[in-house]
């Protein structure tokens, strides 16, 4: 059994417009230890995806339409609010993408820390003061003892970061969910977040659900990826089958957008063509058709995954052997991008 498996999930939001429906039949699983990468343009759904496990998606305007989230085998749709607040931070915990919009400003980091480890494991006043200063030092913040006692805006923007993974690893939990976790941040203290993350994963064994729109992340850190397009999967493998031997147009557009230093030759980044696709109104079949350059008649109907083997999966028409003499062109070789060591 999966440590956290996501099946047929439907989320949408009601607008002024109508419903838009921003997770359209997403499903997907999580083993233990292992690192997922969520990958896709903004408005494909990763966010959303997240926070419906988290089950904080706004209610209304939002509704979770239907589908299941099950943590070892519970279904947390079905949970109550009481039961999700003592799931949230101790068998689940999220990064938020702006650590200064996700602290509050008006409570010490320690507080804010030391908050989550009185409640879910009943640590007196003074044990919790001891163990939010020991996550400091963890996630290598000078001076803990001092830290601890600032306020967020006395700290810098990879300091308040390393607050917010020191906030979601304090009770251990056994899935950590990254929303673009070094974003606005400079390389450097990037590639030290991510070090940090990594080093945090082996002396915990959490599994990491690691979503970004940096694909150099994903392919030093995640052992398999998971390419949404339009709300839902387009594809999905292990980082050396996305890199390597990519299948979906979109993923190879995604792949093909990226800067190679190999190439002496390149003079510009290579786009997709067009625009994602309004949630109101999908198109028929396949929501990236109208951007496809390999589009068939057929693409207008839905279209089933097909498995390339080893969990590599992709949903495209182009790999359904009663539509191999509608190719217009094959499929081409993605730029290579090594993958990480699988941790």
């Amino acid at each position: 059994m999966p440590l956290l498996e996501v099946k047929d999930l439907r989320v949408g939001f009601k607008t002024d417009d109508g419903f838009v429906g921003a997770v359209n039949g997403l499903s997907y699983s999580v083993e233990g230890g292992s690192t997922l990468g969520i990958v896709g343009e903004s408005g494909s759904g990763k966010s959303v995806n997240a926070l419906s496990i988290m089950r904080l998606i706004p209610i209304p305007p939002g509704r979770i339409e239907g589908g299941t989230i099950s943590l070892r085998g519970q279904n947390l749709l079905a949970k109550s609010e009481a039961e999700m607040r003592k799931i949230r931070g101790k068998d689940i915990a999220m990064i938020f993408q702006d650590p200064m919009t996700s602290l509050n400003p008006v409570l010490t980091v320690g507080d804010q820390i030391a908050e989550s480890v009185q409640l879910h494991l009943r640590m007196s006043k003074k044990d919790a003061l001891a163990k939010t200063i020991e996550m400091l030092r963890l996630v290598r913040i000078p001076l803990p003892e001092k830290r601890v006692r600032e306020y967020p805006h006395q700290l810098s923007g990879g300091m308040r970061q390393r607050v917010m993974i020191a906030m979601a690893l304090c009770c251990d939990p056994d899935v950590l969910i990254a929303d673009e976790p070094t974003t606005a941040l400079d390389v450097t203290i990037q590639a030290q977040i991510i070090e940090l993350m990594r080093e945090m994963q082996q002396r915990l064994g959490s599994a990491i659900i690691m979503i970004t729109h940096d694909l150099g992340v994903v392919a030093e850190t995640c052992r398999y990826v998971l390419v949404m397009y339009a709300g839902n999967m387009v594809e999905y493998g292990s980082a050396e089958d996305i890199f390597s031997r990519p299948k979906h147009p979109y993923t190879l557009g995604l792949l093909a957008s990226l800067p190679r230093l190999d190439d002496k030759e390149q003079t510009r980044l290579v786009p997709i063509d067009g625009q994602p696709p309004n949630l109101l109104r999908l198109p028929p079949g396949c929501s990236f058709a109208p951007r496809c350059k390999y589009r068939m008649p057929v693409c207008d109907t839905p279209v089933p995954l097909y498995d390339f083997g080893g969990g590599h999966v992709a949903r495209c028409f182009l790999y359904d052997a009663q539509t191999e003499g509608q190719r217009t062109l094959p499929v081409a070789t993605a730029p290579r991008v090594e993958a990480a060591a699988t941790p």
